[in-house]
């Protein structure tokens, strides 16, 4: 027994490295997925960087070409935008900027075979630039066709060979060490640099990145990996806290859990054993009434064979005669049917169409709607294949459900009984708008002499169709409805036709 809490210790203790290791791992890929949606929002802000500064190359070509053609006086106001604007033929050599300077020089060819030079501070160009920048996080670089260092906003040379040789390959970010992080002006710790190019026809290429540093997210990094650390030591600790007294208290509760199951197992060999003997009891008391209804229903037919024979032609009384010894013969026949179900007698299958199901079922309940006055309906889809089973017992087993829909409708009500076909089988079904029921009561509504008629129900109507419909091979199920209740059953296809509906 000893052992046993030894294993359970140890095997807490390996569920724990084991959580543990995994939340450090997600919280590694977690780091490294910020670290990419990082770089990725650095790309983002170079590539509007890169249209903000497209935009004003094309207002300084607007202006150039102002310039080249003076027209009025808004073409001095132009002029005086620029620190310098001069005109040079196209073959000149363009005028140099020292690499101190603070201002970038922009060629811009006109017609005349000529260009304009146009100098400009360098935060002009960076004017609609300027709110991406923030002082020690976030740095604007600039690199001007044919220059050799980038450009700060505030017109500092900037070497960052690095980014300048992602630039030249054509890639979209970079990452930067800490040294060369501080040479830009920014903390020691790695950065990431967005690179955008913009390739202006007339002006040439020009290349912006904006360098972050990633010092926020790798210090929030490095805080949520103590916060972790410290969260699976707690949870450790708690573990190892509890587990005893819980491995106490689950022997305990084991106990009482067998002991439960115990007398849980003995109920359910109770009830089998009364429902086993209330079974026997239905089946003797059924063949009981069936030796006990033989005697009267031979007198019956005796005495009707012998008023058929002295009708003398009353075609009347000759059809009325014929009807009693019909019903006497169906009576028989369900009782014969009700003994071989209760004794497990294979039935006698035929093919029969669920037309005559219903009109034989119908016709056998139609004097007690009459006198109950509720409206019956019955509609049977057309076309619908045969259905094998006992004929006798599916017509009684519809008309028990017909019978109850009969009684649970007021005067006046209406009830409906239909045939369809329903998932590849026969579905029977009785709807009425009585006062239908919960659906606690639907559950039980199928156990033998269950009922909630008072001393007027057996109990025993929904339990014997259910019986006769599994006996069939069949399924039926009782639906409350928002008024009234729906109960129906699906019989299998005759075989013939199955095989011709697969």
């Amino acid at each position: 027994m000893s052992a046993r809490p030894s294993w359970l210790i140890a095997l807490m203790v390996l569920a724990v490295a084991l959580v543990a290791t995994l939340a450090w791992w997600d919280e590694q890929r977690e780091a490294s997925l910020a670290l990419d949606e990082f770089a990725e929002n650095q790309v983002s802000l170079a590539a509007s960087a890169g249209a903000a500064l497209r935009s004003r190359l094309d207002v300084a070509e607007h202006d150039a070409l102002a310039l080249a053609h003076p027209a009025s006086a808004a073409d001095a106001v132009i002029a005086h935008s620029y620190l310098h604007a001069r005109a040079r033929p196209a073959t000149a050599k363009a005028p140099d900027v020292s690499s101190s300077a603070t201002s970038v020089i922009i060629s811009v060819p006109v017609p005349g075979d000529q260009v304009i030079d146009l100098e400009t501070p360098t935060a002009n160009l960076f004017f609609s630039l300027g709110r991406i920048e923030r002082p020690g996080e976030r740095v604007l670089l600039l690199l001007p066709p044919g220059a050799s260092a980038f450009q700060t906003s505030d017109g500092r040379s900037a070497p960052a060979p690095q980014v300048a040789a992602a630039l030249e390959s054509g890639a979209a970010s970079i990452r930067l060490g800490g040294d060369d992080a501080a040479a830009l002006g920014l903390p020691a710790r790695s950065a990431w640099a967005g690179l955008a190019r913009v390739n202006h026809p007339l002006l040439g290429r020009w290349g912006i990145a904006v360098v972050t540093t990633a010092l926020r997210d790798r210090d929030r990094a490095v805080r949520g990996k103590w916060r972790l650390l410290l969260s699976t030591l707690l949870a450790a600790g708690l573990v190892l806290l509890f587990g005893g007294l819980a491995l106490r208290e689950r022997a305990r509760e084991l106990e009482a859990q067998k002991s439960l199951a115990l007398a849980q197992l003995g109920r359910e060999r109770d009830e089998r054993l009364h429902d086993q003997t209330r079974t026997n009891t239905v089946i003797t008391l059924a063949s009981g009434i069936a030796h006990e209804v033989a005697t009267p229903l031979s007198v019956i037919v005796g005495r009707a064979e012998q008023l058929q024979a002295r009708a003398n032609g009353d075609e009347r009384a000759g059809k009325a005669l014929q009807t009693i010894l019909d019903q006497t013969e169906r009576i028989r026949e369900v009782i014969r049917g009700f003994l071989g179900l209760a004794r497990g007698t294979p039935l006698a299958l035929a093919s029969v169409p669920p037309r005559s199901v219903v009109a034989g079922a119908v016709d056998l309940v139609e004097h007690r709607f009459s006198k109950a006055r509720v409206s019956m309906e019955s509609q049977v889809d057309a076309g619908l294949p045969d259905v094998r089973c006992d004929q006798r017992l599916l017509e009684q087993a519809l008309v028990n459900l017909l019978l109850n829909a009969c009684d649970a409708s007021r005067a006046g009500g209406h009830v409906q009984v239909q045939a369809a076909r329903r998932n590849g089988n026969i579905e029977f079904s009785v709807t009425d708008h009585g006062e239908g029921i919960s659906p606690a009561v639907a559950a039980r509504a199928t156990e033998p002499f269950f009922t909630t008629k008072g001393e007027g129900g057996t109990g025993l109507g929904l339990a014997i169709a259910n019986e006769i419909v599994k006996t069939h091979r069949g399924t039926l199920s009782i639906e409350p409805q928002p008024q009234g209740t729906r109960v129906s059953f699906q019989i299998p296809l005759a075989p013939k036709d199955a095989e011709a509906r697969a």
